[in-house]
Parts: structure tokens; sequence; C-alpha cells
């Protein structure tokens, strides 16, 4: 292509650090000097190439990269921008374009301001300009960062838009409110969680009822115009992991979490977890969409559960382990057998019987033990109320004395650890304000000890919330009775029973007594935790009765 039918490519770029310049750095700006400086020196042909709202760090620049095409092409004879900075704010990078990339194409560079123009010979002292460049986009950088975790501190909420089902306060951009076209979406969820619906059924359910997702909702209230595709095509396509991070997030508790995620450094925008001793916790910073109790239920089903081969929903999943090493169950499916599935410990299956043993049981069998010890508490919930809470209540009791010694005696522990810890950061300071620590030993020596002190703190938040939690539990007992006397009659068991009623089953190692089979099975409700002293036998291999403390040969209560 001749020379003087190649474009003069006038690239402007504008990031939102940079609007903080003011007037001289905007786009229609850049645009007047470009074009005046192009028509002085009688550069014809021009066009445009703009980059408006991206981050001089990042060379992923739509107009950008359309430009370095059109290099390639052979379609560009010259590049012109304001200063360095437009071209880029990373050193090695703008100097790779500006040393080797345009060079090796032909292309004339000149930056304006700052006097550069390749066809005049090297500048000695554009490296430095770009050094400086780059300096900025890293200041900028930590002051953001600075600014964001400064304001998550005080429980305000700095993400760009507001989780679904809440909205941001209209007169208060840093303040959650409960968004009423959604709000009631988000409550549904949580509630068809907390009653055993899987997180592929609730998607399911949704997407048929033609409620669309948060991303599409965001979409059409944004319109954000980086929106994905299936996006746009499939509004209302809900997938199991939107369901499942709606589900474990605190923020529907009333609480702030931040500071979960960040950037590898200021010139790479991948995103990395931080360790969760280092996320910003604020309770209580804005009205909760859902209580404790739910929130709690409908993280069982964070467990994906599976279905079995003739398609019915595998109820245990999440809930079943092994007594001894801890490890959920492994569940197997039955075709040519008497049963259908049947559980083993998953640490034996995996690392043989030197690390754990089988603790196998029959799937209908576990059914059996479940169904008849639910229908035994249903029972002396309806006929003897009074006196099963009062029974629970005085095992509750004790149960609750034990728990908060504990919990105190922690507390005492984490407290001494952190006032050492305290003495500690304070010599190492000392001793670095007077010579004896260099100031290389002093950080790695300081960083390590702050480290722990962020992590006890969070420990010890996290057991005084416990504590108060116990001992605010004194109704257990009769939410519980209240809650299992509606199951007198029930004949099969559901995934919505086993979530509103059972939080884990641990699973024994079989023993052989006098010729017959005995397996101890626990079962930890809701609100009361494991309250049987159940022995289950099995008769040829089939599960034939157990015993209860509560009740006699006859079945009746005894009080």
């Amino acid at each position: 292509m001749k020379q003087q039918n190649k474009i003069v490519a006038l690239y402007c770029r504008l990031s939102r650090d940079d609007e903080t310049e003011g007037y001289s750095s905007s786009i229609v700006s850049q645009k007047q000097i470009l074009s005046q400086y192009a028509k002085q020196n009688g550069l014809t042909n021009t066009e445009f190439y703009i980059d408006d709202g991206y981050s001089g760090t990042n060379y992923d620049r739509p107009d950008f990269k359309r430009l370095e095409r059109g290099i390639e092409l052979g379609k560009v004879s010259t590049v012109i921008t304001k200063d360095l900075s437009r071209l880029g704010r990373d050193y090695l990078k703008t100097g790779y374009y500006t040393e080797i990339f345009f060079p090796e194409y032909d292309v004339r560079y000149i930056a304006v301001h700052d006097g550069v123009d390749t066809n005049l010979g090297e500048n000695e002292f554009m490296p430095f300009k770009n050094i400086i460049n780059e300096w900025y986009a890293r200041d900028c950088s930590r002051k953001v960062k600075a600014g964001y975790r400064a304001r998550a501190l005080e429980g305000k909420y700095t993400g760009p838009h507001a989780p679904y089902g809440y909205m941001k306060d209209p007169n208060n951009k840093h303040k959650l409110i409960p968004n009423p076209e959604t709000a009631d979406n988000l409550r549904r969820i949580f509630q068809l969680a907390a009653s055993g619906v899987t997180a592929c059924k609730i998607g399911t359910i949704l997407r048929n009822d033609g409620v669309i997702t948060p991303r599409a909702y965001t979409l059409q209230s944004t319109g954000d115009k980086y929106a994905l595709e299936n996006t746009v095509k499939y509004p209302c396509y809900w997938n199991q992991v939107t369901i499942l991070n709606i589900i474990r997030n605190k923020v529907y508790l009333g609480h702030l979490v931040s500071n979960q995620r960040t950037t590898k450094s200021f010139k790479s925008k991948k995103i990395v977890a931080n360790p969760e001793s280092e996320w910003i916790i604020v309770e209580n910073t804005h009205e909760p969409l859902i209580d404790e109790y739910t929130f709690e239920l409908a993280q069982k089903i964070a467990v994906i559960k599976r279905q079995t081969w003739n398609g019915k929903p595998h109820i245990f999943a999440g809930l079943i382990r092994c007594h001894d090493c801890g490890k959920a169950m492994h569940h197997l499916v039955r075709r040519d057998r008497s049963y259908s599935a049947s559980y083993s410990c998953s640490t034996f299956n995996r690392y043989s019987k030197a690390n754990c043993s089988m603790h196998y049981i029959r799937y209908e069998d576990l059914c059996d033990v479940i169904l008849n010890d639910i229908r035994h508490y249903a029972v002396l919930a309806k006929d003897h109320e009074q006196e099963l809470i009062a029974e629970l209540s005085q095992l509750e009791s004790e149960q609750t004395k034990k728990q908060i010694s504990q919990y105190e005696k922690d507390i005492r522990k984490y407290e001494k650890r952190l006032e050492e810890l305290g003495q500690i950061i304070k010599r190492l300071y000392e001793d670095s304000v007077i010579g004896k620590l260099t100031d290389e030993r002093y950080l790695a020596l300081s960083k390590e000890y702050e480290d722990e002190d962020r992590e006890i703190k969070a420990k010890l938040a996290e057991t005084h919330k416990n504590m108060g939690n116990y001992k605010e539990a004194s109704d257990n007992s009769r939410n519980f009775a209240e809650m299992v006397k509606k199951y007198t009659d029930i004949k099969e068991l559901t995934a919505e029973i086993l979530n509103e009623l059972v939080e884990s089953i641990e699973i024994h190692e079989r023993e052989v007594i006098g010729g017959e089979r005995h397996q101890k099975i626990d079962i930890y409700y809701n609100f009361i935790g494991n309250v049987g002293d159940n022995e289950h036998k099995f008769y040829d291999g089939r599960y034939s009765g157990y015993k209860n403390k509560a009740r006699d040969e006859k079945g009746r209560f005894i009080s």
C-alpha cells in the first residue's frame, strides 16, 4: 500500500482514574489536540481510534486491538497520542510497542505533549516517562484499594451492583435495601432450599416460571455493555452454581462480607480468592431477607444431591457420615439386588481397611431407622408433649453448659495469645528502631505475627457468636416438639422432611453379638442434637427394630 494512502491513526484513551485529571484528559479534548496537531503538520487521511473507560495497564482494549491489526496488515503509517500515558501505563509493554512493534512495521509514533517523534530519532527521556506513568497507575491502584477497604470496614457496600434481592438506597449508594421486584424470588429460593429441593431443581422451577437470572436482571436494569451473549439469549436459564452462590451468601442475613477476592496485581485483572482470615465482615448493616434458621437449613443443599438410577433423589446426600473418620458415606446403587442401594465409608473404599472400616448399611434399612425414630418422637410430641419438652430441656441444659464452658475456655486462650502477639509485635518494632533487626527481617517477622493476629481475631469473633447463639437457644426443645409432631403418620422419607428435621447422621461399625448384627446410628436433629440412645438390630441381614431409652418394650413413654 502506498505511503500516502495509509492511515494516520489518532489514538485516544480514557480510564475512570484518568477522569480525575480534569478536562485536559477527556476524550473530546484529546480529539481536538490530535486533530489540530495533524492539520498543522500536514498529516492527512486521519482516523480516530478511541477506548473510553479502559485502564492504561490493560492492552486488551477493543480499538487498540483494531489499531494493532491495522498495523500488522500494513494499513497504518503513523500513530499519534496526546502523551505516552494514553498509549499505556505499563512501561514494559509500552516500551515494546514504541521500541519494537512500531519500528518493525515502519510505523511512526508521536506523543504530542511529551515531545516524542520517532522520525526525529531516539528520545532518551521516553523510557523514564514510561516508568513514571506506571508509577502513577500503581499509586492509583493502591489508593483505590485503600478507599474500598476503608468503606468496607465502615460497613458500606462498595460493589458495582447490589446483590440479587437488594437494591442500592437511592439516598445512599453504600447502603442496601430490599428490592421489591426481586426480594420475593430470593426468599423463595431459600425456602425451596430449606425444604430440601436441590439447586438444579430450584433452577428448573425458576426457569419454568419465567424468572430471569440475576445477571439478566442487572442487564435489563442497567444496560450492562459487557453482557454475555447467552445472558441475552437465555435470560431465564438458572444454573446450579448461581443458586449455590446465592444460598451461601451471608449478605441475606443482613451482614456485609467484603474483601473475599482481589486482583493479582495492578497490572493483572485476574481475580484470585483471599484467605478467609482477610475477609472483612461487618454484621447488621442492612435489613435481612432471610432468618438464621432458614439460612442454615438451606446450606445443606450446598452438597450437590445426585439422583439414583430410578430417578429418585439421593435424599441422604450431605447428611450421612462415618462415625469414626468423619468422612461422607459412599452411595452405591444396586440394580441386581433385593435392595436399591447401600452406603459404606468413603475412606475405606478409597484407602482400604488400614485407614477405616466399612460401616456398611443398606439404603432401605437406613430409611427404616430414620422413619421409626421420627415416628417415635412425633408420637411423644403429640401425646406427651410437656413430658418430652421437659426431658429434652434437661438434656439440652446439660449440653449447653458443657458447650458454653468450652467456648469460654477457647475465648480465654485466644485473648491470651492476642495479648502475647501484641507484646511480640511491639518488641519487634522497638528492636527495628534501635537497629537490632534489619528492615527486611522486621517486615518478614511482623507480617507472620500480624497474619496470626488476624486469624485469631476471626476465631475469637466466631466463638463469641457461637456462644451467643447457644445462650439464646432456650426454646429449642419446644421448637423441636412443635416441628416433629406433624409427622406421626409419615409413610416415606423425603428430602424435605430430612432437611427440616435432621442435621446429620453418623453410622457406627457393625458388631455381631449372640449371632445378631447390632449397629449404632446417631441421629442429630435440628434444635436438639443427638438425644437418643438407640441400638438397632438386624436379623438375617434385615433391619428388625430398635430400643430407645425413652420408651419401654411395649412402646409406652417412660417419663
